[in-house]
Protein backbone atom coordinates (compact mmCIF):
# COMPACT_ATOMS: atom_id res chain seq x y z
CA UNK A 1 0.00 0.00 0.00
CA UNK A 2 1.34 3.55 -0.91
CA UNK A 3 1.91 6.10 1.70
CA UNK A 4 -0.89 7.92 0.68
CA UNK A 5 -3.54 4.97 0.44
CA UNK A 6 -1.95 4.01 3.97
CA UNK A 7 -2.80 7.58 5.05
CA UNK A 8 -6.20 7.65 3.73
CA UNK A 9 -6.80 4.49 5.37
CA UNK A 10 -6.20 5.43 8.61
CA UNK A 11 -8.24 8.79 8.45
CA UNK A 12 -10.71 6.18 7.36
CA UNK A 13 -10.61 4.06 10.47
CA UNK A 14 -10.22 7.10 12.65
CA UNK A 15 -13.83 8.48 11.85
CA UNK A 16 -15.30 4.92 11.81
CA UNK A 17 -13.93 4.83 15.40
CA UNK A 18 -15.67 8.04 16.19
CA UNK A 19 -19.23 7.29 14.38
CA UNK A 20 -19.15 4.33 16.26
CA UNK A 21 -18.69 6.17 19.91
CA UNK A 22 -20.20 9.64 18.94
CA UNK A 23 -20.73 11.01 21.88
CA UNK A 24 -16.92 10.39 23.78
CA UNK A 25 -13.79 12.02 22.76
CA UNK A 26 -10.63 9.97 23.12
CA UNK A 27 -6.61 11.37 23.70
CA UNK A 28 -4.29 10.43 21.42
CA UNK A 29 -2.60 7.36 22.78
CA UNK A 30 -6.25 6.13 23.72
CA UNK A 31 -6.94 6.07 19.90
CA UNK A 32 -3.48 4.55 19.64
CA UNK A 33 -4.43 1.99 21.50
CA UNK A 34 -7.93 1.34 20.09
CA UNK A 35 -7.06 1.55 16.12
CA UNK A 36 -3.42 0.12 16.41
CA UNK A 37 -1.70 2.46 14.74
CA UNK A 38 1.56 4.13 16.28
CA UNK A 39 1.71 7.63 17.81
CA UNK A 40 3.92 9.55 15.42
CA UNK A 41 1.57 7.89 12.09
CA UNK A 42 -1.51 8.86 14.27
CA UNK A 43 -0.91 12.02 15.46
CA UNK A 44 -0.36 13.06 11.52
CA UNK A 45 -3.48 12.11 10.70
CA UNK A 46 -5.41 13.58 13.49
CA UNK A 47 -3.36 16.96 12.69
CA UNK A 48 -5.01 17.10 9.00
CA UNK A 49 -8.40 15.55 10.48
CA UNK A 50 -8.32 18.37 12.80
CA UNK A 51 -7.53 21.46 10.58
CA UNK A 52 -10.08 20.69 7.94
CA UNK A 53 -13.24 20.60 11.30
CA UNK A 54 -13.77 16.98 10.52
CA UNK A 55 -12.52 16.53 14.50
CA UNK A 56 -12.18 19.36 16.85
CA UNK A 57 -9.35 19.23 20.29
CA UNK A 58 -9.69 20.74 23.01
CA UNK A 59 -7.51 22.96 24.01
CA UNK A 60 -7.10 22.02 27.91
CA UNK A 61 -7.72 18.21 28.15
CA UNK A 62 -5.93 17.31 24.71
CA UNK A 63 -8.82 15.15 23.71
CA UNK A 64 -10.74 14.49 20.07
CA UNK A 65 -14.04 14.46 19.32
CA UNK A 66 -15.95 14.64 16.17
CA UNK A 67 -16.23 17.91 14.23
CA UNK A 68 -18.97 19.98 12.92
CA UNK A 69 -17.06 19.45 9.40
CA UNK A 70 -18.63 16.54 9.42
CA UNK A 71 -22.75 17.98 9.75
CA UNK A 72 -22.08 18.95 5.95
CA UNK A 73 -21.61 15.56 4.97
CA UNK A 74 -24.08 13.92 7.05
CA UNK A 75 -26.66 16.09 5.58
CA UNK A 76 -25.27 15.68 1.45
CA UNK A 77 -25.41 11.79 2.32
CA UNK A 78 -29.04 11.83 4.03
CA UNK A 79 -30.53 13.87 0.85
CA UNK A 80 -28.96 11.16 -1.79
CA UNK A 81 -29.93 8.33 0.63
CA UNK A 82 -33.49 9.39 2.37
CA UNK A 83 -34.46 5.74 3.73
CA UNK A 84 -32.50 6.10 7.05
CA UNK A 85 -34.40 9.52 7.68
CA UNK A 86 -37.67 7.89 6.60
CA UNK A 87 -37.02 4.58 8.68
CA UNK A 88 -36.09 6.23 11.89
CA UNK A 89 -39.85 7.12 13.14
CA UNK A 90 -40.66 3.49 11.82
CA UNK A 91 -37.95 1.92 13.85
CA UNK A 92 -39.02 3.78 17.14
CA UNK A 93 -42.49 3.11 16.44
CA UNK A 94 -41.81 -0.38 16.24
CA UNK A 95 -39.10 -0.57 19.79
CA UNK A 96 -42.00 0.52 21.32
CA UNK A 97 -44.59 -1.70 20.34
CA UNK A 98 -42.54 -5.29 20.14
CA UNK A 99 -40.94 -3.88 23.04
CA UNK A 100 -37.06 -4.39 21.47
CA UNK A 101 -34.12 -2.64 19.68
CA UNK A 102 -34.65 -2.08 16.41
CA UNK A 103 -31.10 -1.73 14.17
CA UNK A 104 -31.12 0.03 10.23
CA UNK A 105 -28.38 -1.57 8.47
CA UNK A 106 -27.34 -1.42 4.80
CA UNK A 107 -24.33 -3.49 2.89
CA UNK A 108 -20.92 -1.94 2.24
CA UNK A 109 -18.84 -4.04 0.30
CA UNK A 110 -18.84 -8.01 2.07
CA UNK A 111 -20.00 -6.12 5.39
CA UNK A 112 -23.69 -5.26 6.95
CA UNK A 113 -22.95 -1.74 8.31
CA UNK A 114 -25.40 -0.31 11.02
CA UNK A 115 -26.71 3.05 10.44
CA UNK A 116 -29.58 4.09 12.43
CA UNK A 117 -30.73 2.08 16.14
CA UNK A 118 -33.81 2.74 17.80
CA UNK A 119 -35.60 1.43 21.46
CA UNK A 120 -33.13 0.15 24.08
CA UNK A 121 -31.30 -2.85 23.76
CA UNK A 122 -32.00 -6.11 26.15
CA UNK A 123 -29.95 -8.33 28.20
CA UNK A 124 -30.64 -10.51 24.81
CA UNK A 125 -29.42 -7.40 21.98
CA UNK A 126 -25.89 -7.38 20.54
CA UNK A 127 -24.61 -3.93 22.30
CA UNK A 128 -24.16 -3.02 18.58
CA UNK A 129 -23.47 0.96 18.13
CA UNK A 130 -23.43 2.94 14.87
CA UNK A 131 -20.97 2.40 12.60
CA UNK A 132 -20.62 -1.31 13.64
CA UNK A 133 -20.04 -3.65 10.88
CA UNK A 134 -20.41 -7.43 10.56
CA UNK A 135 -18.99 -9.85 8.03
CA UNK A 136 -21.16 -10.43 4.74
CA UNK A 137 -20.64 -13.97 5.10
CA UNK A 138 -22.98 -17.07 5.36
CA UNK A 139 -25.50 -17.40 7.24
CA UNK A 140 -25.25 -13.43 7.60
CA UNK A 141 -27.07 -10.94 6.04
CA UNK A 142 -29.76 -13.14 3.96
CA UNK A 143 -32.40 -10.22 3.98
CA UNK A 144 -30.22 -8.63 1.69
CA UNK A 145 -29.43 -11.82 -0.59
CA UNK A 146 -32.71 -13.29 -0.98
CA UNK A 147 -33.92 -10.62 -3.64
CA UNK A 148 -30.42 -10.50 -5.41
CA UNK A 149 -28.74 -11.65 -8.25
CA UNK A 150 -27.20 -15.29 -8.71
CA UNK A 151 -23.45 -13.90 -8.64
CA UNK A 152 -24.06 -11.81 -5.52
CA UNK A 153 -25.21 -14.91 -4.04
CA UNK A 154 -22.68 -16.95 -5.43
CA UNK A 155 -20.23 -14.27 -4.08
CA UNK A 156 -21.84 -14.91 -0.77
CA UNK A 157 -22.04 -18.25 -0.80
CA UNK A 158 -18.08 -18.64 -1.96
CA UNK A 159 -16.71 -16.36 0.69
CA UNK A 160 -18.39 -18.73 3.28
CA UNK A 161 -18.07 -22.09 1.95
CA UNK A 162 -15.60 -21.60 -1.04
CA UNK A 163 -16.08 -23.57 -3.67
CA UNK A 164 -17.62 -26.91 -2.29
CA UNK A 165 -20.84 -26.15 -4.59
CA UNK A 166 -22.30 -29.42 -3.72
CA UNK A 167 -21.88 -29.65 -0.61
CA UNK A 168 -24.96 -29.73 2.01
CA UNK A 169 -24.69 -26.44 3.47
CA UNK A 170 -25.00 -25.18 0.13
CA UNK A 171 -28.19 -26.28 -0.80
CA UNK A 172 -29.14 -25.14 2.75
CA UNK A 173 -27.94 -21.87 2.25
CA UNK A 174 -30.37 -21.79 -1.31
CA UNK A 175 -33.55 -23.07 0.61
CA UNK A 176 -32.80 -20.89 3.47
CA UNK A 177 -32.97 -17.78 0.98
CA UNK A 178 -36.11 -19.36 -0.71
CA UNK A 179 -37.76 -18.92 2.65
CA UNK A 180 -36.87 -15.93 3.57
CA UNK A 181 -38.17 -14.42 -0.14
CA UNK A 182 -41.46 -15.97 0.48
CA UNK A 183 -41.95 -14.86 3.92
CA UNK A 184 -40.76 -11.30 3.02
CA UNK A 185 -38.23 -11.02 6.14
CA UNK A 186 -36.28 -13.50 7.77
CA UNK A 187 -35.93 -14.64 11.13
CA UNK A 188 -33.35 -15.75 13.09
CA UNK A 189 -32.90 -18.39 16.10
CA UNK A 190 -30.54 -17.27 19.00
CA UNK A 191 -27.56 -20.16 19.62
CA UNK A 192 -25.03 -20.66 21.76
CA UNK A 193 -22.69 -20.02 18.88
CA UNK A 194 -24.36 -16.89 18.25
CA UNK A 195 -23.54 -15.63 21.56
CA UNK A 196 -20.10 -15.89 20.99
CA UNK A 197 -20.43 -13.37 17.93
CA UNK A 198 -22.63 -11.15 20.09
CA UNK A 199 -19.14 -11.13 22.70
CA UNK A 200 -16.63 -10.56 19.82
CA UNK A 201 -18.65 -7.74 18.42
CA UNK A 202 -18.93 -5.97 21.59
CA UNK A 203 -14.96 -6.39 21.74
CA UNK A 204 -14.45 -4.81 18.41
CA UNK A 205 -16.31 -1.78 19.40
CA UNK A 206 -13.72 -1.58 21.17
CA UNK A 207 -10.48 -2.23 19.62
CA UNK A 208 -12.15 -1.96 15.74
CA UNK A 209 -8.46 -3.00 14.49
CA UNK A 210 -7.66 -5.64 16.33
CA UNK A 211 -6.59 -8.26 13.74
CA UNK A 212 -6.91 -11.33 16.17
CA UNK A 213 -10.68 -10.62 17.27
CA UNK A 214 -11.03 -10.13 13.60
CA UNK A 215 -10.07 -13.29 13.14
CA UNK A 216 -12.18 -15.10 15.83
CA UNK A 217 -15.21 -13.14 14.33
CA UNK A 218 -14.74 -15.23 10.71
CA UNK A 219 -14.32 -18.42 12.66
CA UNK A 220 -17.17 -17.67 14.92
CA UNK A 221 -19.71 -16.52 12.11
CA UNK A 222 -18.71 -19.29 10.50
CA UNK A 223 -19.43 -22.12 13.53
CA UNK A 224 -23.41 -20.61 13.38
CA UNK A 225 -25.39 -23.46 12.87
CA UNK A 226 -27.24 -24.58 9.93
CA UNK A 227 -31.00 -23.58 11.76
CA UNK A 228 -29.51 -20.11 12.06
CA UNK A 229 -32.62 -19.01 9.93
CA UNK A 230 -35.66 -20.29 10.72
CA UNK A 231 -38.02 -22.40 8.11
CA UNK A 232 -41.75 -23.58 8.60
CA UNK A 233 -42.14 -22.20 11.98
CA UNK A 234 -45.81 -23.96 13.40
CA UNK A 235 -48.02 -21.52 15.54
CA UNK A 236 -48.20 -23.44 18.89
CA UNK A 237 -44.43 -24.20 19.37
CA UNK A 238 -42.12 -21.44 21.01
CA UNK A 239 -38.99 -20.13 19.60
CA UNK A 240 -35.39 -18.25 20.57
CA UNK A 241 -35.58 -15.63 18.46
CA UNK A 242 -32.42 -13.57 17.93
CA UNK A 243 -33.53 -11.41 14.99
CA UNK A 244 -35.94 -10.34 12.41
CA UNK A 245 -35.55 -8.23 9.49
CA UNK A 246 -37.34 -6.97 6.92
CA UNK A 247 -36.14 -5.38 3.62
CA UNK A 248 -36.31 -1.88 2.07
CA UNK A 249 -36.49 -1.63 -1.16
CA UNK A 250 -34.84 0.69 -3.67
CA UNK A 251 -35.92 1.95 -7.29
CA UNK A 252 -34.32 -1.49 -9.44
CA UNK A 253 -35.99 -3.51 -6.64
CA UNK A 254 -32.63 -4.23 -4.78
CA UNK A 255 -32.58 -4.54 -1.16
CA UNK A 256 -31.29 -1.05 0.02
CA UNK A 257 -31.56 -1.20 3.76
CA UNK A 258 -32.99 -3.64 6.34
CA UNK A 259 -34.93 -2.89 9.73
CA UNK A 260 -34.28 -5.09 12.05
CA UNK A 261 -35.62 -6.25 15.81
CA UNK A 262 -33.24 -8.02 18.15
CA UNK A 263 -33.14 -8.82 21.39
CA UNK A 264 -36.51 -10.72 21.50
CA UNK A 265 -37.71 -12.97 23.52
CA UNK A 266 -38.54 -16.44 23.21
CA UNK A 267 -41.72 -15.85 21.62
CA UNK A 268 -44.61 -18.54 19.64
CA UNK A 269 -44.93 -19.21 16.02
CA UNK A 270 -47.84 -17.24 16.12
CA UNK A 271 -46.34 -14.06 17.68
CA UNK A 272 -43.23 -14.68 15.48
CA UNK A 273 -45.40 -14.38 12.34
CA UNK A 274 -47.24 -11.41 14.06
CA UNK A 275 -44.26 -9.27 14.68
CA UNK A 276 -42.73 -10.11 11.20
CA UNK A 277 -45.24 -9.15 9.65
CA UNK A 278 -45.26 -5.83 11.65
CA UNK A 279 -41.51 -4.95 10.46
CA UNK A 280 -42.40 -6.23 6.85
CA UNK A 281 -44.83 -3.79 6.81
CA UNK A 282 -42.88 -0.71 8.14
CA UNK A 283 -40.56 -1.97 5.42
CA UNK A 284 -42.69 -1.51 2.65
CA UNK A 285 -43.68 1.83 3.99
CA UNK A 286 -40.46 3.06 3.56
CA UNK A 287 -39.95 1.48 0.01
CA UNK A 288 -43.05 3.71 -0.83
CA UNK A 289 -41.93 6.66 0.68
CA UNK A 290 -38.39 6.55 -1.68
CA UNK A 291 -40.65 5.52 -4.85
CA UNK A 292 -38.79 1.84 -4.54
CA UNK A 293 -40.11 -1.24 -6.05
CA UNK A 294 -40.33 -4.41 -4.14
CA UNK A 295 -37.51 -6.97 -5.32
CA UNK A 296 -39.31 -9.67 -8.02
CA UNK A 297 -39.10 -13.15 -7.64
CA UNK A 298 -35.78 -13.75 -7.56
CA UNK A 299 -33.24 -15.86 -9.27
CA UNK A 300 -31.56 -18.30 -7.34
CA UNK A 301 -29.13 -20.64 -8.80
CA UNK A 302 -29.48 -24.51 -8.36
CA UNK A 303 -27.85 -26.21 -5.39
CA UNK A 304 -26.44 -28.72 -7.71
CA UNK A 305 -24.54 -26.74 -10.69
CA UNK A 306 -21.28 -25.27 -10.49
CA UNK A 307 -21.39 -21.41 -10.74
CA UNK A 308 -19.09 -19.52 -12.57
CA UNK A 309 -15.12 -19.43 -10.89
CA UNK A 310 -14.92 -15.99 -8.87
CA UNK A 311 -11.46 -15.32 -9.08
CA UNK A 312 -11.38 -12.86 -6.51
CA UNK A 313 -13.74 -14.68 -3.72
CA UNK A 314 -11.98 -15.90 -0.47
CA UNK A 315 -13.26 -18.22 1.09
CA UNK A 316 -13.32 -17.46 5.39
CA UNK A 317 -13.16 -20.40 6.52
CA UNK A 318 -9.80 -20.96 4.35
CA UNK A 319 -8.38 -17.70 5.65
CA UNK A 320 -9.80 -18.35 9.22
Amino acid sequence: MSPAALAASRAIAVLDFFTAHPRRSFTLSELSVSLGINLASLSSVLRSLTDTGYLTRHPRHKTYELGAALLAIGQAANQRHPFVELARPEMRRLAETIGTECVGSVVVGDEILMLALAGRPSARSYALALGDRVPLVPPFGQVFLAWSNPAAIESWITRGLGESVRSPERGRLLDSLRHVHARGYAVNLASPELDKVRVILAGLARRPRDGALRAQLAVAVQSVGDDYELVDEKPDRRYPVSLISAPVFGENGEVVFAITACGLPEVSGHELRRIGDEIASAGRMVTRQIGGVAGGAGRLPRADVRPAPAPHARSVRASA
